[in-house]
C-alpha cells in the first residue's frame, strides 16, 4: 500500500475510533426514558449515567495523550477499541442503577484516550496545508454519531429491548479492533516516537510547561463552555421532545438525526474554508460561539413537532462546527512532539462541561420541572465561551517550532 493510500486508511481508522466512542457515549440519552422506567431511576439518577461516561472519560484524558506520544498512537487506539467496546456490551446486563453507573465509567475509560491519539495520528500523516480539511473529515465522526446512534437504538429498543440497543453499539469498537489491528498503522514508529519524546531530560519539564501555556488554558476553558452545551443538549433533547412535548421516542430520534446530519455536514465545510481563507481563528471562533446560545434557546422555545425539524438542523451547525477550528488550534499552539499531551490536556478541561451539564441539567429539571430554565442553563455556556475566546494571544508555537520560532496561529 503506498503512503497515500496509508494515509487514507489511518484516516478512516482514526475517524471510526472517533465514531464508535459517541456511539457508545450517546447510546444512554435516545432510550434513556424506557431504561430509567425499568430500573426505577429519578432524572438525576439517569443524567449522571452520562456524566459517570464522562468521569471515565476525563481521567484517561491526559494519561492517553501522554501515552500516546510516549509509545505511539496504534497501541492506544487499539486498547481503546476494547476496552470501550466490552463495558458497552455489559451495559445490556445490568439490573442495578450502581452496577450500571459503573459500567458507564469503564466505559468512558477506554474512550478517554481515543481523541489525542486521533489528533496525533492527523498531525502525523497530514502536513499543514490540508490538515484543515482531514480535521474536518475527522470530526464528522462526532456529528455522525449522534445520527447513526439516533437511527438505530430507539428502533433497536422499541423492537427488542433497550439492553439489546447495547450489545449493537458495544459490538462496534470491537469490530474497530479487528480494522486497526491490520490497517493502523504509525508513519512515525513508535520506538521514533520515544526516541523523539526521551531525546532530553527536559521531556517532562516541556510537558510541565503545558499547564503554564496561557493560550491553552484561554481555550481549555472556551471548549468548557462549549461542550457545556453541545453534550447536555445531546443528552436531554430527545427527552425534552418525548416527556416535554410528547413526542415518540422514534421521533424525537429522526429529528436528532437531522441535527447530527447537519453538524456533519458543517464539518467539513469549515475544515476546508480554515485552510484557504486567512480568517484569524478566534474571530471564527466568537462568531460561531455567539451564536450558539440564542439557537439553542429557539430550539428550547419551539413547541411544533414540524418546526423542530429546521431549528434542529439549524441547531445541529450551531453545536458543532467550532470544534474543527478548535482542534487545529491546540495543535498549532504546541511543538509538534507535544500534540498528544496538549490535546489531552486540554480535552480535559473541554471534557468536565460534558462532565457535569448532564448532571446539573437533571438537577434543574427536578427542582423547576422545566426545560425552559434546563436549556438556559446549558445556553449560557457558548456566550461565555465567545468572550473567553477573545482573551487568546495569537502568537504561539506552530508545526513543532519552539515559540519564539512560531508563525502565526491565529490566521
Amino acid at each position: 500500500m503506498n503512503e497515500r493510500r496509508w494515509q487514507m486508511g489511518v484516516l478512516l481508522i482514526v475517524w471510526m475510533a472517533f465514531l464508535f466512542s459517541f456511539v457508545d457515549r450517546l447510546s444512554w440519552p435516545p432510550i434513556m426514558p424506557l431504561a430509567s422506567q425499568d430500573l426505577g431511576l429519578s432524572k438525576a439518577e439517569a443524567g449522571s449515567y452520562m456524566t459517570a461516561f464522562y468521569i471515565g472519560y476525563v481521567i484517561t484524558q491526559l494519561p492517553g495523550g501522554l501515552l500516546t506520544d510516549r509509545f505511539g498512537y496504534r497501541k492506544v487506539l487499539l486498547g481503546s477499541f476494547f476496552v470501550m467496546g466490552l463495558f458497552t456490551v455489559s451495559m445490556g446486563l445490568i439490573n442495578s442503577y450502581h452496577t450500571g453507573f459503573a459500567m458507564r465509567v469503564l466505559a468512558g475509560l477506554g474512550s478517554g484516550a481515543v481523541f489525542s491519539a486521533c489528533v496525533r495520528a492527523i498531525f502525523d500523516w497530514f502536513p499543514a496545508k490540508g490538515r484543515g480539511t482531514a480535521m474536518g473529515f475527522f470530526m464528522t465522526a462526532s456529528s455522525l454519531g449522534v445520527s447513526v446512534v439516533n437511527m438505530f437504538v430507539p428502533t433497536v429498543a422499541n423492537s427488542y429491548s433497550w439492553k439489546t440497543a447495547f450489545f449493537v453499539a458495544g459490538a462496534l469498537p470491537l469490530l474497530g479492533l479487528v480494522l486497526g489491528y491490520f490497517f493502523l498503522r504509525e508513519k512515525t514508529s513508535a520506538a521514533e516516537q520515544r526516541a523523539q519524546a526521551e531525546s532530553s531530560a527536559a521531556f517532562w519539564k516541556d510537558v510541565a510547561h503545558l499547564f503554564k501555556n496561557r493560550n491553552l488554558m484561554v481555550t481549555g476553558f472556551a471548549g468548557f463552555c462549549a461542550m457545556w452545551a453541545t453534550w447536555g443538549t445531546a443528552t436531554w433533547a430527545n427527552t425534552y421532545m418525548n416527556k416535554g412535548l410528547g413526542i415518540s421516542l422514534v421521533e424525537a430520534g429522526v429529528i436528532m438525526s437531522i441535527y447530527g446530519v447537519t453538524a456533519l455536514l458543517c464539518k467539513p465545510v469549515i475544515g476546508i474554508l480554515s485552510d484557504v481563507l486567512k480568517v484569524k481563528r478566534k474571530t471564527l471562533l466568537f462568531i460561531v460561539l455567539f451564536l450558539f446560545g440564542p439557537v439553542l434557546m429557539w430550539f428550547a422555545m419551539t413547541t411544533s413537532a414540524s418546526m423542530l425539524y429546521v431549528v434542529a438542523a439549524i441547531l445541529g451547525v450551531a453545536a458543532f462546527v467550532y470544534s474543527p477550528i478548535m482542534n487545529n488550534y491546540i495543535g498549532e499552539l504546541v511543538p509538534r512532539r507535544l500534540v498528544g499531551t496538549a490535546t489531552g490536556f486540554v480535552n480535559t478541561i473541554w471534557q468536565l462541561g460534558s462532565l457535569i451539564s448532564p448532571l446539573a441539567v437533571g438537577a434543574v429539571l427536578d427542582a423547576t420541572n422545566s426545560y425552559f430554565f434546563a436549556f438556559l442553563t446549558l445556553a449560557i455556556g457558548p456566550l461565555l465561551g465567545a468572550f473567553i475566546i477573545l482573551l487568546v494571544k495569537e502568537e504561539a508555537a506552530a508545526d513543532g517550532l519552539e515559540p519564539g520560532q512560531a508563525k502565526r496561529a491565529g490566521a
